[in-house]
């Protein structure tokens, strides 16, 4: 692929939409169930197109650790590199589902991800580093009792490069070696429930976040970016086990009960 002034991210956009479309995540990796100080991180689990895990050392030699009410992970191999007018396109999808121990309620939490890149080359070069991970979440329970409601999803915001995220790198304005980027992703679940009119505390929810690195580099120039760190930190408070959510959340819970029955009546 050649390279023309202020058309490489147009070339980069073409190139990852075309292997976007061969990601079928043929690699599955379990961690089980990994218990935090007042929450538990049910079913740890990550699916990648790459036959290792990237999130952290395989299962059997290692893996993520909570330390506190925090699961932190150690990436291993989380990187994508280009050179020689060519493209490269990462991508690792985690999921888990957090559930508070008793006596204890989920008020939000946050993802924070750290990494490096380097780009460098010849005068007139032109290449990219982007990272990006998209994160979707969706409330089981509130005070103990199930509830339904809709999946809500969110970006990670890094601090750092151009577009709407963040965490967009390109020569020659970004040239450098092993620069340091870091972002966050903040999940307010006490004003999400808020937003409902919702009186209670999340108690159980599902988690999944989509990560993707990718590179892109002409001729005279090498591009490169990796993920180190990534943790899941949640914050909780102390809930008293035997209330249940009122009145609107029994409602919610009621209405999905009654769109079952509907739905069984009708089949």
């Amino acid at each position: 692929m050649k390279f023309f002034s202020n058309g490489l991210l147009t070339a980069v956009a073409l190139l990852t939409f075309g292997m976007s479309q061969e990601i079928c995540y043929a690699g599955t990796f379990l961690w089980g169930d990994i218990n935090g100080t007042n929450v538990s991180f049910l079913d740890v689990t990550e699916n990648n197109n790459e036959g290792t895990s990237l999130f952290a050392p395989e299962p059997g030699i290692g893996g993520p650790a909570a330390v506190g009410d925090t699961l932190h992970f150690v990436p291993q191999g989380f990187g994508s590199q280009s050179q020689g007018n060519s493209a490269d396109l990462i991508d690792s999808m985690l999921s888990t589902t957090i559930m508070a121990m008793p006596g204890s309620g989920i008020t939000d939490l946050s993802i924070t991800e750290l990494g490096d890149f380097s780009l460098g080359g010849l005068i007139g070069g032109q290449a990219s580093a982007e990272v990006g991970a998209a994160f979707f979440w969706t409330v089981l329970e509130i005070n103990n009792s199930p509830v339904s409601l809709g999946t809500q999803a969110t970006n990670l915001i890094v601090d750092t490069g151009s577009g709407p995220n963040g965490g967009i790198y390109s020569r020659p304005s970004d040239d450098g070696t092993a620069t340091i980027w870091s972002g966050v992703a903040n999940i307010d679940l006490a004003g999400f429930l808020d937003s409902l009119a919702i009186d209670g505390t999340v108690t159980k929810l599902q988690l999944t976040f989509d990560n993707t690195l990718q590179t892109a580099a002409d001729d005279v120039s090498t591009a490169f970016i990796q993920k180190k760190a990534i943790d899941i930190s949640v914050n909780v408070v102390e809930v008293d086990p035997t209330v249940v959510p009122e009145p609107t959340s029994m409602l919610l819970l009621g209405f999905g009960l009654a769109v079952a029955s509907v739905s069984r009546r009708r089949v």
